[in-house]
């Protein structure tokens, strides 16, 4: 007669898998929304301040172009450092620097002072997006980077719904300063989360065997991957397209549809749930489906909203049909850009810091492009300049992706 053996003890020394932690994936998604919501949150106020600082209203524009400037240079330097020292420890230096440089900003009594607090907060802030994309990565890649990933996106789409009414909020109970306090306090709780859920690096920290040469020979390989380059260059194209909405969106709709200043809000909020939607389809679809698949949907999307956009760039259509196109335009730059940084990733193993910083600095640099030259007037009017500018974004996304396709090895 057998005896049944009793079962194995379980191996508790086994971590779970962190992605299937809500405190883990919610802090990945908070830190890539830290530059969104420091940006978006004073957007309210940036006139007001320059005035209250002794500046025209205009001057208010650098508290915006001061950060990014510094955000572009900052993704950069994270990744390498988070590929050579681990994950956390870049993360809490820069995020504590972050920290002083938002109180700096509440403290400034002159414009130069607060938009160097600025560029020193955009700096710091480049940190977040590029070690959270890395974290994400860090767990393997597949299925479960791309879901983490996708949900960051979604949870980065809140914050042009969320942060500048929350802004609009703080300055009818505070002054300005506020806000900047509000950043303080939002990054200090963001620390003890990080304390909390996310689990000591997959990477190690501070190898002493760590060589240069060697780190330039691994990453150097990656950054030339077809995956990585289609993958960076369509989400930094359908990108490109939709900064020409941040960059001049509100004065285009005043100067051609009569919208007010303070009724923006609500409409670019519109497109801005399209963005989430978008993420939410690629959290789902990626897995099974794969980045290539949803950035091809991503892809005709944006195609089809930048072609309507073109052909109604010599029209004067009602305001209904044009942010329709921008509508679909921010769907599919919800599914892109997570299937995008996915594909980018994926070759990138141990280096993902730097693949990581590449992706964020060439998306930083063609949205700064794209709301340059909606601004700039080269292209026209603002009216003209936003639809000629996403039709360029949405027509090389998919031109891209085709090519991707086209050159994909056979199995």
């Amino acid at each position: 007669m057998s005896t049944l053996e009793p079962p194995a003890p379980i191996d508790r020394t086994i971590p779970p898998n962190p992605a299937t932690r809500p405190g883990f994936v919610l802090t990945l998604g908070a830190l890539a929304a830290v530059s969104a919501t420091a940006v978006d949150i004073a957007i309210p106020a940036q006139g007001e301040i320059a005035v209250l600082l002794g500046e025209a209203p205009a001057a208010g524009a650098g508290l915006v172009s001061a950060y990014l400037i510094g955000f572009a240079a900052g993704q950069m330097a994270w990744g390498p450092m988070s590929d050579r020292y681990g994950r956390l420890g870049p993360l809490y230096i820069a995020l504590a620097i972050f920290i002083v440089a938002a109180a700096l900003s509440a403290l400034a009594t002159t414009m130069t002072v607060l938009v160097a607090s600025r560029f020193i907060q955009g700096l710091a802030g480049g940190a977040a997006p590029v070690i959270a994309r890395a974290i994400a990565r860090d767990q393997g890649g597949g299925p479960a980077t791309a879901k983490l990933i996708a949900t960051n996106t979604m949870i980065l789409g809140g914050a042009p719904l969320l942060a500048p009414t929350l802004g609009s909020g703080i300055l009818i109970l505070f002054e300005w300063h506020a806000l900047f306090w509000f950043l303080v306090l939002f990054t200090g709780v963001l620390l003890v989360a990080i304390h909390n859920f996310i689990p000591a690096d997959r990477v190690k920290a501070h190898d002493p065997n760590f060589q240069a040469i060697a780190y330039l020979r691994q990453v150097g390989p990656i950054l030339v991957t077809k995956d990585f380059l289609f993958g960076m260059w369509i989400s930094a194209f359908i990108f490109f397209g939709y900064a020409s909405i941040l960059g001049v969106g509100a004065a285009m709709a005043e100067e051609h549809f009569d919208v007010a200043p303070e009724a923006f809000g609500p409409l670019f909020a519109t497109a801005a749930a399209f963005f989430v939607a978008g993420s939410i389809f690629a959290r789902s679809a990626l897995p099974k489906l794969g980045p290539d698949t949803v950035l091809t949907i991503a892809a005709v999307l944006a195609a089809g909203a930048g072609g309507a956009l073109y052909l109604m760039a010599e029209a004067t259509p009602p305001l209904w049909a044009m942010w329709g196109a921008v509508s679909i335009y921010m769907l599919s730059f919800g599914c892109g850009l997570p299937s995008g940084a996915t594909k980018a990733l994926e070759p990138a193993g141990a280096a993902a810091g730097a693949a990581s910083s590449v992706i964020g600095a060439i998306g930083t640099l063609m949205g700064g492009l794209g709301s340059w030259l909606a601004g700039a007037g080269i292209l026209g009017d603002t009216y003209t300049s936003i639809c000629l500018i996403m039709a360029i974004g949405g027509m090389a996304a998919f031109v891209i992706q085709a090519m991707a396709l086209i050159l994909k090895p056979r199995p």
